[in-house]
């Protein structure tokens, strides 16, 4: 028989030391997975089953009988219960409030004066967790993707049971919308997904594999999946930063809306210089994300001796120009064109427009010209 965290079991907790069961006793055994605070006189828009709400009557401070209301609207939303801290706003309950819980069987709790909510909130959603996990361990059921903001170190160990470790590079994917059909990958990349109203990928990296690489191995195989689809990538990462690349692969998919795409493939290492504008982060922050962004040019031009970057620059500074920039660089038309073409190869300047690796040239030349300076 599957166990469960229920009121009886919360109200067992330390922390609730004084509590009184005021009315709805038979409905102790409600499963709480949730708890909300509520200080608003109409909770409707905000119930939502198994939670087990708390309020100081700030809401209903004049009315106290509103109480008997949201005492009906938790009921009939499958709340698990209500606790109410007497004394800073309301000093007593209403006689008719205790009768409707008894009535609905919905659990009416008076809670400890000095009982703090910061701990009540840590202490009841470790319990849940911890004991969630214990169901999920002894079924052998993993953990869903999308549980990873509220249980990441039990996502970590559910994954680690399945071969995953946590220094393990992975890519971390997410999808705005759920697409028509399951993912599929072929067997030698290991892969897990979860799926809701959206749908969230971990896939391990193939050694030495970059973004652009990564991104066609998408389109090669998951052609129905990206097709008019909105995807945001985060990673190669380790898999114990799992937060942070979810994260980045949300932020990516922002930053995609926010530049006016309505669908694409979203990539926050090529991204990540806007999103830390965004934030105001210093500049020394902006020029190694803008580093990161044109690594892949920066690299061809240390290994080859070439002069990449500053093609690129100068390209777009004669706005597209290929007679313009030869000329400005003292080239061929021909190298120019030769040159434009490897850039294409290197950088997505089709997936999202120049506009990522403009504000990229810029801070890294002013970086360089800072250090001309000194």
């Amino acid at each position: 028989m599957a166990v469960m965290f229920t009121v009886a079991d919360m109200l067992e907790l330390p922390v609730f030391a004084g509590h009184e069961i005021a009315a709805g006793k038979k409905g102790t055994g409600n499963r709480v997975r949730f708890i909300d605070f509520i200080e608003i006189p109409d909770p409707s828009g905000w119930c939502r089953p198994d939670t087990f709400s708390f309020t100081t009557g700030y809401a209903f401070r004049n009315n106290p009988e509103q109480i008997c209301r949201i005492i009906r609207v938790l009921s009939a939303g499958r709340a698990a219960g209500l606790g109410v801290k007497l004394g800073r706003f309301i000093s007593a309950i209403p006689p008719q409030a205790f009768s409707l819980a008894d009535e609905l069987d919905f659990p009416l709790v008076i809670l400890p004066k000095g009982l703090a909510y910061a701990v009540v909130s840590r202490t009841v959603m470790r319990e849940i967790f911890r004991t969630e996990r214990s169901c999920r361990d002894d079924a052998g059921e993993p953990l869903s993707l999308f549980q990873l903001e509220q249980d990441p170190v039990g996502l970590l160990e559910s994954l680690k049971r399945q071969g995953w470790e946590s220094s393990r590079s992975v890519w971390s994917l997410q999808w705005e919308n759920l697409p028509p059909q399951r993912p599929s990958l072929p067997p030698p990349r290991a892969f897990q997904y979860s799926a809701n109203s959206s749908l969230r990928m971990l896939v391990a990296q193939l050694p030495g594999e970059r973004a652009d690489h990564f991104v066609e191995f998408l389109k090669c195989c998951l052609p129905q999946q990206m097709e008019r689809q909105s995807l945001g990538i985060s990673g190669p990462a380790p898999l114990k930063n799992i937060v942070q690349s979810f994260a980045e692969a949300r932020a990516a998919l922002q930053l995609g809306a926010q530049l006016g795409f309505d669908e694409g493939v979203f990539v926050y290492s090529e991204l990540e210089l806007l999103d830390l504008l965004k934030k105001n982060r210093p500049p020394a922050e902006l020029q190694e994300a803008a580093s990161r962004c044109l690594r892949p040019l920066l690299d061809e031009d240390v290994k080859k001796h070439s002069s990449l970057a500053q093609t690129l620059r100068v390209w777009f500074a004669c706005d597209g120009s290929s007679e313009k920039a030869a000329q400005r660089l003292h080239i061929h038309r021909n190298t120019l064109l030769y040159r434009h073409k490897r850039i294409m190869e290197l950088l997505p300047l089709n997936r999202y427009g120049s506009t990522p690796f403009r504000l990229a040239l810029f801070f890294l030349y002013a970086k360089n010209d800072a250090g001309g300076e000194s």
